[in-house]
């Protein structure tokens, strides 16, 4: 019997998934590689993980169809691309869920790299639909989501350090990094840390303490010439909780911090999924921000070039 005639619906292959794959392969890998250098893993130790682990496969094939959405025009298409990452990436949620309490050596690249992945996804979602509103509510929405439902990273960066994607998390020193003013902007943001607390006994100086030192050292990262978009992804798991509050209620020094760590992500614009997010963040900062705290973000509107609007 001819095994190719017998052939049921059901052995065929998903072609669907396979132009993802090939899409993957042969474009999106790039959007989250930050040079030559690393390439070689997101475009090809990446997907030999994703085949051991299905989670990180979901991953893959939810940013290769955003990526795909993002760039086709409004119709039939570009809602059929949007859906399918959609269902990927529940998938690839659930999936992690599941083995999220039994990291281990074997499994903590595929979650790495699903991580990152699952934040890129969340930054690109609002661009690919176009559904934007007030953007400091969009990003706290990516942190609750990522913080939620992918925080793996804390646990498991000494086993990836020393593995193969350890270039992942090594420094660059072959491309331009930023002017180093960064700790002169950390010892302001101290500064006035202590002065709040001062002259308020309310005034919540250990969270700030605490999302202030985690800053510096994600901007240290980047004047070294550290990878961006895990620089970026970090900062996003290491913040208390009660700092994201605080940014709810729209504190002022809280959204003052949160304007700095907007260098970062302002760094990564050139990505197709980040775009002007760093931008609009700075704006909307600046916009909210009254007067007499205009000066706490001066560096920002330095480092970056973005210009706010006179209250």
């Amino acid at each position: 019997m001819d095994p190719v005639a017998s052939s049921s619906p059901a052995d065929e292959l998903n072609i669907q998934d396979l132009e993802l794959m090939m899409q993957w392969c042969t474009t999106t890998y790039r959007s989250v590689s930050r040079n030559s250098s690393v390439e070689g893993i997101w475009q090809g130790v990446v997907p030999r993980e994703a085949m051991r682990h299905p989670f990180l496969m979901h991953g893959i094939l939810a940013l290769s169809a955003l990526d795909l959405g993002f760039s086709s025009p409004p119709g039939p298409p570009k809602d059929y691309y949007t859906r399918t990452a959609q269902t990927h990436q529940s998938r690839a949620v659930t999936g992690l869920s599941k083995v999220a309490g039994n990291l281990d050596k074997s499994n903590c690249n595929a979650a790495f790299a699903l991580s990152s992945i699952m934040v890129v996804f969340s930054f690109a979602f609002p661009r690919t639909t176009n559904k934007r509103g007030d953007v400091l509510d969009e990003l706290l929405e990516i942190f609750r989501f990522t913080r939620g439902s992918v925080d793996v990273q804390g646990g498991i960066i000494e086993w990836v350090a020393a593995g193969e994607f350890s270039p992942l998390l090594e420094y660059d020193n072959s491309q331009p990094t930023m002017p180093d003013t960064s700790r002169l902007a950390i010892m302001s943001l101290t500064r006035m840390n202590a002065s709040l607390a001062s002259s308020d006994p309310a005034h919540e100086k250990d969270t700030y303490d605490t999302t202030i030192r985690y800053l510096s050292y994600s901007l240290d990262k980047l004047a070294r010439g550290g990878e961006t978009m895990i620089i970026a992804f970090q900062w996003i798991f290491q913040i208390p909780p009660r700092y994201m509050e605080l940014l709810r209620e729209r504190q002022p020094f809280a959204m003052a911090i949160l304007a700095h760590y907007a260098v970062i992500i302002h760094s990564l614009r050139g990505h197709w999924w980040m775009g002007e997010w760093g931008a609009r963040l700075i704006r909307e900062i600046g916009q909210h921000l009254g007067a007499d705290w205009r000066d706490s973000i001066s560096w920002v509107v330095d480092a970056t070039g973005c210009y706010i609007p006179p209250v």
